[in-house]
């Protein structure tokens, strides 16, 4: 008689446990790996969100330093008075770069840039204050040039008439010589006396003019000197040069004639003569000038030419 075996019913159900833990495994698995996929997409999000954030800030940032640059240029060397709340600025600028590109936070940052604006303004109200002030004082003293030119120019008026008052004065009262005459005179054997105009032949040298009349300055003796330059500009001394000489604004010049006159304020024809007393001095061609000078003053010029 055969057995009849049976299977127990806990081995026949096995197979399904074993399907339904796989099930539920998978299913666990899968939430895990949805799970991952939507925080690192949140996590992306938030980094895209805190990237727009932190370039937002930064170009915040960076359009109040270049605001403020422009500032300091249009404010030019009066931004130079300014320069620790400048300071500031430009430190509480970097502070927040720094926090910008390592760790921070959008509130903080955001906190301390809306600070840094106010410091700004602040700078901004102060400069104006100051350019006011400054736009004041300068035309204070843009006022206060003009009348000090205003005043400077009165002066100039003032020593330019009292100048040609002077002038006038001193003029009035310097004597004057006028047709002033100068020639070359050659001394025949028989002794008389002719002009010419022969270098060679001149031995003496006359000049003749007429002291003008002049009531201002005081009558009495005056010494007339007469001063005759070659062409070379050597002066025709009456001997030794270094014995021939007159004070002439602080110097002592030579001269080639001397005279006394008795000056009675009326005018007075005076003819003086240089007389050539060597045979070393040399009668050149050329141009001959002639000065006449009287109490230390330059009264007239003239020349002549000797050929």
């Amino acid at each position: 008689m055969t057995e009849n075996k049976s299977i127990p019913t806990n081995q026949k159900n096995n197979p399904i446990v074993l399907w339904v833990l796989i099930a539920v495994l998978a299913i666990v698995a899968a939430y895990f790996v949805y799970s991952s996929l939507q925080k690192d997409k949140l996590l992306k999000e938030v980094t895209i969100e805190k990237e727009a954030q932190r370039t937002e800030l930064q170009g915040q940032l960076d359009s109040l330093l270049i605001e403020h640059e422009q500032i300091k240029m249009d404010y030019g060397t009066l931004a130079d008075s300014l320069m620790i709340k400048d300071s500031l600025i430009m430190a509480n600028a970097k502070e927040i770069k720094d926090l910008l590109n390592y760790k921070w936070e959008y509130r903080n940052v955001k906190k301390k840039l809306d600070k840094l604006r106010e410091v700004a303004q602040t700078y901004v109200t102060q400069m104006d204050s100051l350019y006011t002030v400054n736009k004041e004082l300068v035309e204070e003293n843009m006022n206060i040039t003009r009348r000090y030119n205003s005043e400077q120019r009165k002066n100039i008026v003032l020593t330019k008439e009292k100048e040609q008052m002077a002038d006038k004065i001193s003029e009035a009262s310097a004597l004057e010589a006028y047709n002033i005459v100068a020639k070359g005179i050659y001394v025949k054997r028989s002794g008389s006396e002719v002009e010419s105009t022969k270098a060679r032949r001149v031995e003496k040298i006359s000049v003749c003019f007429t002291l003008g009349k002049n009531v201002v300055i005081p009558a009495g003796m005056k010494e007339v000197y007469v001063r005759i330059a070659r062409p070379d500009n050597k002066i025709l001394s009456p001997g030794i040069a270094e014995d021939f000489v007159f004070n002439y604004k602080g110097e002592q010049i030579q001269y080639s004639i001397f005279q006394q006159t008795d000056y009675d304020n009326e005018s007075q024809e005076l003819c003086l003569t240089w007389e050539k007393k060597f045979e070393g001095i040399e009668m050149l061609e050329g141009t001959y000038q002639v000065i006449v000078f009287a109490d230390g003053q330059e009264i007239g010029t003239t020349s002549f030419i000797l050929e």
